[in-house]
């Protein structure tokens, strides 16, 4: 299900710094087993996404730049829609994973920033980033994507905020404690403030703006929820900060949710629901 309104967001790689919490973005998903867990256990691009700005632009995109590709599970959905994909991403590690991961002729990874991009003047068709604005330097950025973008291109921002159990509404409010509770304190101000407002709060450039939000449901374990909070920049600098592995970490995951969960909650098959939303700005 999609529904259009006005409302948008645009899309970078992560170069920020952040007031209160100050995370540079660069120290982020940093170490391939890091990167291994993020490209397994993370959400993909929805490709009705991808049709619903290729429908946007009205024509097939020549270039196609994701910006904050992490390990490029995102970037892979757009092969076959776009003749030239540049994954683009501030950590070395990710984009190595990328590289040994996902190979077509059409598809290309880069290291570099969100306010750098390795392209030539309004020569880009389409910018996204997918679960990576939040760590932005937002105002560089959309100068960066004025700059590159064609007239008539599309800047898309992604972002699947508060995952939740529609068929268990205690592994509901266990996700919801780790979420809004226990681990915004690791997490960047910047994340806290746009991504808790599904990017609706980004102030965009250019005047035509598009809002899409698509409802999945992901085939998901307890074992595979946990897996996925592992892959959370908020997990990592909890376990930075108390000097934990990541197995120690899970354990202390699990203890915070144990007081909600029923032993159904850890037993069962579940799906993971997510309002995945997409928010656009056509270049004027």
């Amino acid at each position: 299900m999609s529904r259009t309104v006005g409302v948008a967001v645009s899309g970078a790689t992560r170069a920020m710094s952040t007031s209160g919490n100050k995370i540079n973005a660069g120290e982020l998903f940093v170490g391939s087993d890091l990167s291994k867990r993020y490209a397994q256990f993370r959400p993909k691009l929805p490709v009705e996404h991808v049709n619903t700005i290729v429908e946007l632009l009205g024509r097939k995109p020549g270039v196609w730049v994701d910006v904050g590709c992490g390990p490029g599970t995102s970037t892979q959905q757009i092969v076959g829609h776009a003749d030239k994909i540049i994954g683009v991403d501030i950590s070395e590690t990710q984009v190595e994973v990328a590289k040994q991961t996902h190979q077509h002729p059409s598809l290309s990874f880069e290291q570099g920033t969100c306010d750098k991009l390795p392209v030539e003047d309004c020569s880009v068709d389409v910018v996204t980033a997918v679960q990576a604005a939040h760590y932005f330097d937002l105002p560089a950025f959309f100068k960066e994507v004025t700059r590159t973008l064609k007239k008539g291109g599309i800047v898309s921002l992604i972002c699947y905020p508060d995952p939740h159990v529609p068929t268990s509404s205690t592994l509901t409010s266990a996700l919801n404690h780790i979420n809004h509770t226990f681990l915004p304190p690791y997490f960047p101000d910047s994340r806290k403030h746009y991504f808790s407002a599904a990017y609706s709060n980004i102030d965009l450039p250019f005047t035509q703006h598009h809002h899409h939000v698509l409802q999945l449901g992901l085939p998901s374990s307890y074992t595979s929820i946990l897996d996925m909070i592992s892959s959370w920049s908020g997990f990592q600098n909890m376990c930075d900060d108390k000097k934990l592995s990541v197995e120690e970490g899970v354990q202390v995951i699990e203890r915070e949710m144990s007081g909600y969960l029923t032993e159904e909650d850890r037993t069962k098959e579940h799906v993971l629901g997510y309002n995945c939303t997409m928010v656009s700005a056509v270049k004027d």
